[in-house]
């Protein structure tokens, strides 16, 4: 029995940890299903793998080498750790020595992806010895190569390994000076493509039209290869990124070693409140169990911030492993990342928390175990993060840590049914206009549009009215029966493939006069993550926020040893452009359209780190966002509202306080001196407020909530912080919250891809009550509108999660967080939904 075995039977007998186990789930080991090299694979290369140790292919490996052969575009979508880059490294080897001349082009999703493949292509060439020169066959060509290597690469490498970004804005423009290799082009591997959806995925397959155009333009017909993570539609998101036919091979042939998984459900503390252990300490505490024993760990986050809170608390638990703990996200920078991925490697990082940028094949070695701090958003992100455990063929053991999210407690309470339940789809939609017209600009600028062509799979119909509208706008010039670039803009370096806004924020250090960049963020991150005042965290360090230059790009951050963090005060507002679909019930209206969402950092709130008070809340003065979308909204009708006003569930109306509230008021504040019983600040030009202690709402009568006992006189700042402290939660605020929550159950989407919005009063609605849903990516990009078809079955999901819950009045694991935005709301939301499941059609 091994170290790790032992382990393994000790927490099953440790009580504080095992009385939490929801679920635990041991996969035996998989023996490998070897087949043979095929007959046609040159023997050189056959040799080579004989001399590395590898003497036969997996049966995936073997499927997919003879699909490529015999021509077929060819996707494998098997596990993590299963040999997939061989599936492109053998025929594009293999054509390589049969024709000297032939090229090919691997994108992949990041840098450090792209290194570990050069790193794998040149130990095989190396190995066999299989050419000459053989150390310029292969080459990286990205950002950071040299700008005097890059004629030498261009010139004699065969294998170009690049990323999206590059090939858009520093391959494809200037096509003429790859002219060779674009003439002799056989293969185009796209690596990693579960992780092209959303707009990601859009922009990708508008860069795949503009790769095939420039190809066919220089005569040559390549293959793609595509390698992906287990999802449900590998085949349907493949052809989708190619527009062409293609083969799926799903079925894999490693070997794998024992692996468990285990679901852990964090332990009630209140249980009337419904509150259980929060996820910080929980995965703190999980984390010390694998560290004492010594068994190299990686933890999955959800969001960068939670990164930071994390590294933070568990360093803070072992003063003396600094160094052995460590962050890692998008904005460190290059050179800490590659410090990190090292480490894990070679064993002097003990414990690895980081997003989802570790999701992905980067080599760092085996780790023993994984901890997910919640569930990652999708079944193919948990496959893929659980897979991170156990690269070789020992034991390995993954624990996803539900947090109070609905959709975490959903699955604690039914594991059978996150086990059972099938993989989600990618979604893209390249024809999304915003981002297709950014790409036929470029097409543009690389090759002249002919009258009548198609743009992928985009007919010539739709295309003219957008070559049409870029001549009115003086960029193109039509000339007989070709559309030819007019600018001298550079239209490629106008936007981001991987989101909307391609600014970034340099993020500057100030200590004793020296100024150190330590990272960088996106320009709406900015806003929220590195606003003036704001705390910001990286790498188990906190700085103060002292400026933020939008026109300059740059965040000046000082050192900070605050006993608070903050959070941004965020406003919204909606406008709805037009309705596209529409169904009426007897309850409530469903609608889905086209909206503008403008929202706007407004302030923020200094929030104690222990407590978690909220000490005070800042203003701000920052630009507006404005994002034109698509989503689908609830409109609640008289009717529905009515019922609830008729069981004294409907909380949403203003406040009446009563024909007597002036002079009880005034009583208030005379009793206590027109002094704020907080602050001590007395009245002066202005009159104070006078707070109910127990909210108006949660009490039945007038007379009951205004009894002066419960009314105690404070200033406006400080009434302002007793109010964000303490409010109550309607009907529809737990509607939204679980209706977000549990989108994921349906379509495959991040946290950051939907956003919510709630009014009992919409201006966009005629001031009806609304629960709006909204695709957080301009234009959208499908996922409101799946929804919005499968609607009945998201409210069904709500009503079993609300009826599972055992807590009494409402809590984060169904109507929403109490310490957030307020108590109760259970029965509300409960009735509301019975409400809306009334399915009846007027």
């Amino acid at each position: 029995m091994t170290q790790f075995d032992e382990f393994l039977l000790r927490i099953k007998k440790y009580p504080d940890f095992f009385e939490n186990v929801a679920f635990w789930q041991t996969q035996i080991a998989q023996q490998a299903q070897p087949f043979p090299f095929p007959s046609w694979l040159h023997n050189r290369l056959v040799d080579t793998f004989n001399s590395m140790g590898i003497n036969s292919l997996y049966s995936h490996q073997f499927e997919a080498i003879n699909c490529v052969k015999g021509g077929m575009n060819t996707v494998i979508s098997t596990g993590t750790a299963s040999g997939k880059s061989i599936c492109y490294q053998i025929p594009i080897i293999d054509q390589l020595i049969k024709d000297q001349k032939s090229s090919a082009i691997l994108l992949f999703p990041t840098k450090a992806l792209t290194y570990d493949q050069l790193k794998s292509f040149s130990t095989i060439l190396s190995t066999g010895k299989i050419f000459e020169n053989q150390k310029s066959i292969a080459a990286v060509y990205d950002g950071d190569t040299p700008s005097q290597q890059r004629n030498a690469i261009r010139n004699n490498s065969k294998i170009i390994l690049t990323n999206p970004d590059m090939l858009n804005v520093a391959i494809l423009p200037h096509h003429t000076i790859w002219s060779e290799f674009f003439k002799n082009l056989k293969y185009i591997v796209i690596d990693e493509i579960h992780l092209y959806r959303g707009v990601f995925g859009s922009n990708i397959a508008n860069l795949i039209r503009r790769l095939k155009r420039v190809a066919v333009f220089y005569g040559s017909s390549p293959r793609f290869i595509m390698t992906s993570a287990t999802i449900a539609n590998p085949k349907e998101l493949a052809s989708n990124l190619i527009e062409e036919e293609t083969i799926s091979i799903e079925a894999d042939g490693s070997p794998k070693g024992e692996k468990n998984f285990v679901i852990y459900n964090p332990p009630v503390i209140d249980k009337d409140l419904g509150i259980r252990e929060s996820l910080l300490t929980s995965t703190s505490k999980i984390s010390e169990l694998f560290l004492l024993s010594n068994i190299q760990t990686l933890i999955f986050c959800r969001t960068r911030r939670f990164v930071e809170l994390l590294v933070r608390e568990i360093q803070a638990l072992n003063p003396r492993s600094t160094k052995q703990i460590r962050g890692y996200r998008s904005g460190y920078l290059k050179k800490d990342r590659r410090e990190i991925e090292e480490g894990l490697k070679n064993g002097s990082i003990s414990l690895a928390i980081a997003t989802n940028a570790l999701e992905l094949g980067i080599d760092i070695g085996g780790v023993d175990a994984v901890l997910l701090a919640g569930y990652p958003g999708s079944i193919a992100s948990l496959h893929q993060r659980s897979g991170r455990s156990g690269r070789s063929l020992n034991s390995s053991v993954a624990i996803l840590i539900a947090s109070m999210n609905p959709l975490d407690q959903f699955f604690a309470r039914d594991p059978k049914y996150l086990m059972d339940r099938p993989l989600e789809q990618a979604l893209i939609d390249a024809n999304n206009p915003l981002i297709l017209l950014s790409h036929i600009k470029s097409a543009a600028f690389e090759l002249p549009f002919e009258e009548s062509a198609n743009f992928g799979l985009l007919n010539w119909t739709h295309l003219e009215e957008y070559l049409e509208y870029l001549c009115e706008e003086g960029v193109l010039q039509k000339k007989k029966t070709r559309y030819y670039w007019l600018s001298e803009h550079y239209p490629s370096g106008d936007f981001s493939l991987r989101s909307t806004i391609s600014v970034r924020i340099l993020l500057k250090y100030e200590d004793d006069g020296v100024i150190e960049t330590i990272g960088d963020v996106d320009y709406n991150s900015a806003l929220w993550m590195t606003h003036p005042g704001a705390i910001y965290l990286q790498d188990g360090l906190a700085f103060y926020v002292k400026t933020l230059d939008l026109e300059k790009g740059i965040a000046i951050l000082t050192k900070s040893q605050a006993d608070y963090l903050t959070e941004p005060i965020i406003s919204v507002d909606i406008d709805a452009i037009s309705q596209l679909k529409v169904k009426t019930f007897q309850n409530f209206i469903l609608q889905y359209g086209e909206i503008e969402v403008t929202s706007k950092v407004t302030g923020f709130k200094k929030i104690q780190i222990i407590t978690r008070e909220i000490l005070s809340a800042e203003n701000l003065e920052l630009p507006e966002n404005r994002l034109q979308t698509t989503g689908f909204w609830i409109e609640l009708t008289e009717k529905c509202v009515g019922l609830m006003r008729s069981k004294s569930i409907w909380l949403s109306d203003p406040n009446d306080y009563g024909r007597k509230w002036k002079s009880i008021r005034d009583s208030v504040r005379n009793r206590d001196n027109f002094t704020c019983q907080s602050c001590g600040r007395s009245e002066a030009d202005v009159s104070f407020h006078v707070h109910h202690k127990i909210p108006f709402k949660m009490l039945f009568s007038i007379e009951e909530a205004n009894e002066f006992g419960n009314l105690v006189t404070l200033c406006p700042d400080c009434h302002r912080r007793v109010e964000l402290n303490f409010k109550i939660r309607s009907g529809l605020s737990g509607l939204k919250y679980l209706l977000t929550n549990l989108a994921p159950l349906l379509v495959l989407c991040d946290s950051t891809d939907l956003g919510s919005y709630v009014d009992p009063n919409a201006k966009f609605s005629n001031l009806k009550p609304v629960v709006l849903i909204y695709d957080s990516i301009p234009a959208g990009i499908g996922l409101s509108s799946s929804l919005y078809e499968r609607f009945y079955e998201l409210l069904t999901k709500c009503r079993e999660l609300l009826d599972q819950c055992d807590c009494k009045e409402g809590c984060p694991s169904c109507v929403g967080p109490t310490s957030e935005v307020g108590i109760g709301g259970k029965k509300e939301t409960s009735f509301l939904l019975s409400l809306l499941l009334e399915q009846d059609i007027k």
